[in-house]
């Protein structure tokens, strides 16, 4: 055996390459039965990753179950698992629905006096059978951090292990729970699914896929202070009137918890029929939010969004207004295209103003707009905004979508000056999504020893070397090469524009300035391989 291999670092660097190289793992089952030393890690890169639980399963012997226990070799191999899913089977497959009920079964028989799993950290249960859901239970241990329940809740009784939860599982700290109806019981029926998860000790993470929770329910969530990530869909109560109720029914809830109202949340994802609603579950109380996602089914309006983000600003808790690092923001039009060729009012048009209350966030590094908006934005807004945001990392104005032309401005007035601006006001940024006016292009002219003698105003270009793709929606281009030469002398690594793509490329003049980018793209892939750029400065000509 080579030297070498006495370094775990470089055994475990090489059973990593292998397993990700190889996805039946047959290379580290040949590893774990052919070599007596790489074995024990080598089954633990096999086993601590389960996407499916029947291959465990399979050791289970059927010998006379009720007197039996485990065999050493199921209890090794659980031993090493870290990460577990029952995912749901195909309903056609009888033979497999049968087979695992049996083993689930058989498994359940057996005399068990520790816990099974005694390593696991994250299990997924995803199987839709109701008659199994009583084996959960088996796979719940002390060590458990992370649970995500995805199937119909029905009635207590069909989940005997929630009220056991905190005590089955006292260091749980995330859950995910299901995306079906109901997960919330009248009170006939027992505690519902949301308040025995509350009292789990070590709750700092939870997410509700379904919008089915209860006023009362989320009453008692709110006042959870050690949840600090939340995932939610705002129920029905609020969302059927299409935000009418937003005033009333979670305006009356919400005065009731006062200032205790999710008071340590930092990542915030909410889901909602428009940003009205989104609006009134952010406005009480004060937190330090440094993440926050709204996906919203409708198209908000200018005067929705500003509204949403000066409710944000004014939620942020004293001094914390430099902890937002991230602000998300998209409606579920993302493969419409109605307005999009026709003029929009300026009550649909987006301009800095939108933007001002979010300034105060000095430290954000992702900012991702999508929503179907027109926007009427120039150079000088966009450095405005670079200028609030220099760590700014990701920036992205309805990427893929395009900016919807408004009456007022029927054309995009960012140009190639603009995006030299945001770079240099923030050098971090690997990712830009936005639309340029490249129909007026005044090109950078490279830096000689004549114009730096005779140009006073000429300064330096600024240079992106982290991004390599952009995404610039419905620009509209007359000189492939120029803005080819353009673009590159800013971003030198340079290789692909996305721009038209469907459902842009089917409005008029859509195909003609696609292939006019597509042009762009081949000049790029040119420059990047000869190397043009290496070692260039350009700078502009103002005329």
């Amino acid at each position: 055996m080579h030297h070498a291999l006495l370094v775990d670092e470089i055994v475990l660097n090489i059973l990593a390459a292998l397993r990700e190289a190889d996805t039946p793992y047959s290379q580290l089952n040949a590893v774990a039965q052919t070599c007596h030393f790489l074995s024990p890690l080598a089954l633990d890169f096999l086993w601590s990753e389960l996407p499916d639980v029947r291959p465990l399963l399979q050791y289970m012997e059927p010998n006379d179950p009720r007197t039996s226990v485990p065999c050493a070799s199921f209890q090794r191999a659980a031993s090493r698992v870290r990460k577990l899913s029952c995912p749901a089977l195909a309903c056609g497959d009888a033979h497999s629905q049968i087979a695992l009920t049996e083993r689930l079964q058989l498994l359940s028989m057996m005399r068990i006096t520790t816990s099974l799993f005694p390593n696991l950290r994250r299990l997924s249960w995803t199987d839709t059978d109701k008659s199994r859901y009583v084996y959960i239970v088996l796979f719940l241990s002390p060590t458990l951090e992370s649970l995500e329940l995805d199937f119909f809740f029905h009635k207590p009784p069909d989940f005997p292990f929630l009220t056991s939860l905190p005590i089955l599982c006292p260091n749980l700290h995330s859950m995910s729970i299901s995306k079906h109806s109901v997960i919330s019981l009248s009170e006939d029926e027992g505690p519902s699914a949301v308040r025995t998860i509350c009292r789990l000790p070590r709750l700092t993470a939870l997410e509700c896929k379904s919008s089915t929770i209860s006023e009362a329910d989320l009453l008692h969530l709110s006042k959870l202070k050690s949840l600090v990530t939340l995932s939610l869909g705002i129920p029905p109560w609020v969302s059927n009137d299409h935000g009418s109720l937003a005033s009333h029914s979670s305006g009356a809830a919400k005065d009731r918890v006062n200032r205790s109202w999710f008071c340590n949340l930092r990542n915030l994802h909410l889901r909602a029929y428009s940003m009205p609603i989104i609006t009134s579950f952010v406005e009480p109380g004060c937190r330090p939010l440094q993440s926050v996602v709204f996906d919203i089914s409708e198209a908000p309006t200018t005067a929705s969004l500003t509204e949403c983000f000066s409710t944000l600003n004014a939620s942020q808790c004293d001094n914390e207004c430099s902890a937002m690092r991230s602000i998300k923001v998209r409606d579920g039009l993302s493969n419409a295209i109605l307005g999009v060729s026709q003029l929009l009012p300026d009550s649909k048009v987006i301009t800095v103003d939108v933007f001002k209350p979010l300034f105060a966030f000095t430290k954000l590094r992702v900012f991702d707009l999508g929503v179907c908006l027109s926007f009427s934005l120039g150079d000088s807004d966009l450095t405005a905004m670079a200028s609030f945001w220099p760590e700014l990392e990701v920036f992205c104005l309805n990427e893929g979508r395009g900016w919807c032309p408004s009456a007022s401005e029927p054309r995009p007035s960012i140009t190639v000056r603009g995006l030299q601006s945001l770079c240099a006001l923030c050098p971090r940024l690997y990712q830009i999504a936005i639309v340029l006016n490249a129909l007026d292009l005044f090109l950078p002219c490279p830096i000689t020893s004549l114009s730096m003698r005779t140009s006073r105003q000429d300064t330096a270009l600024a240079r992106n070397l982290a991004v390599t793709h952009l995404s610039l929606g419905d620009s509209r281009l007359a000189n492939p090469h120029d803005v080819a030469c353009a673009l590159s002398n800013i971003f030198p690594r340079l290789k692909r524009i996305s721009a038209w793509q469907y459902p842009l490329d089917i409005l008029p003049e859509g195909r003609y300035h696609r292939r006019l980018w597509e042009e762009v793209n081949n000049i790029l892939q040119q420059l990047f391989e000869q190397g043009h750029y290496s070692g260039s400065q350009v700078i502009y000509n103002d005329h």
